[in-house]
């Protein structure tokens, strides 16, 4: 259960992740073939890693709950891989000479929401963490935070509204609860995220991770 003071969504214009010592796009890559080889990467990392499924079915009733991803290793050898939990959805984008070219956009729900799902238009009120496979950490929002999902990364954009919202009660001093909203973890190809752009903490042509908590949708 969350509690904090609720910010106004309209008070706020934010264009997901700050990347202000962009440094340019490097030339592109052929964008089929790097799809190929994000698509490989992403179900390698799948197969080989496991979140804290056993940490949620033993305390279910606890939103505070982090997702913990890690590998598979002799040690837990038990575990089951993300690969047999996880949903996909194709996603539609055009190369350069106008030809459709479709991406895997992976998604697995570890906590259902109560409420409504998000159009790709709706204004979301989330926290969430991003890494790349490597598990370097390049954001990370424990205070959550308005997105316009209009504004944001075309693989959060498109996986968002695969959760539901929670609810909220209001406390005599001003903060707010949260409780009941929807979990989960979003994996994405390069070109659904940043593609050939570069910045200090995400190389170009990478894989993107987000761990997310979808709290109210406007």
């Amino acid at each position: 259960m969350r509690k904090l003071f609720l910010l106004n969504p309209y008070l706020l214009f934010l264009v997901f992740i700050n990347c202000e010592d962009n440094e340019g796009p490097l030339p592109a890559r052929d964008v089929k073939i790097q799809t190929l080889e994000d698509d490989a990467a992403l179900v390698n990392y799948l197969q080989t890693h496991f979140y804290n499924y056993d940490d949620f079915a033993y305390d279910p009733d606890n939103y505070e709950l982090e997702i913990i991803l890690d590998s598979i290793t002799d040690e837990n050898s038990d575990k089951t891989p993300l690969w047999d939990q996880v949903s996909y959805k194709l996603i539609d984008t055009e190369d350069r000479d106008d030809n459709i070219v479709q991406h895997k956009l992976y998604y697995i729900e570890v906590k259902k929401g109560l409420g409504a799902n998000p159009s790709s238009v709706d204004s979301t009120f989330v926290s969430y963490k991003g890494s790349l496979l490597n598990g370097d950490i390049f954001d990370d929002r424990d205070y959550p935070i308005w997105f316009d999902l209009v504004n944001v990364v075309r693989g959060f954009r498109e996986s968002l509204p695969e959760f539901s919202e929670g609810n909220f009660t209001i406390n005599e001093d001003g903060t707010f609860k949260f409780d009941n909203y929807g979990k989960g973890l979003i994996f994405m190809p390069s070109a659904l995220g940043y593609y050939s752009s570069i910045s200090s903490s995400i190389p170009a042509y990478s894989p993107l991770i987000f761990s997310v908590n979808l709290l109210i949708v406007n």
